[in-house]
């Protein structure tokens, strides 16, 4: 049974880094939105974005937000915090306004978004609202 599981760059529930733009779209339901740019098209769905390649016509990159359920290692979630990826899993290293774990090349998280609080920002404690697994391979090339 495939679950809502996030492996780092291979892949979140049953949707694949690396698969074709067109088995992508028979596995998406719902409103799907497009956005269309130099290198690379996004479709949006209300908790997924999926980045395609225009070259290749495959994923490079899966994000999640909003209300997706889905964990990393069965923990880390949308809503955890870095604190709890430190206890839980171990090192994190901020890198381009993201977060990244070093032992697990492939995934990032975002965290909410500073101007959301009026008290000081502490960000090992600010919620994840975004993760993102990505193929390496393709931003290593760029």
């Amino acid at each position: 049974m495939v679950t809502n599981e996030i492996i780092p760059g291979v892949r979140i529930g049953k949707f694949y880094i690396g698969e074709n733009v067109d088995i992508l779209k028979k596995k998406l339901s719902g409103r799907v939105d497009i956005e269309k740019g130099s290198q690379s098209i996004v479709l949006k769905t209300e908790n997924m974005s999926f980045w395609i390649d225009k070259r290749t016509n495959k994923v490079f990159q899966i994000g999640v937000t909003n209300n997706f359920k889905g964990k990393f290692l069965d923990r880390i979630g949308l809503g955890s915090t870095l604190l709890d990826v430190q206890k839980s899993i171990g090192e994190w290293e901020e890198e381009f306004d993201v977060y990244i774990l070093p032992k697990y090349p492939g995934i990032c998280f975002e965290l909410k978004d500073i101007d959301d609080y009026e008290e000081e920002w502490n960000e090992s404690e600010m919620p994840i609202n975004a993760i993102y697994i990505y193929d390496q391979n393709y931003f290593d090339e760029k």
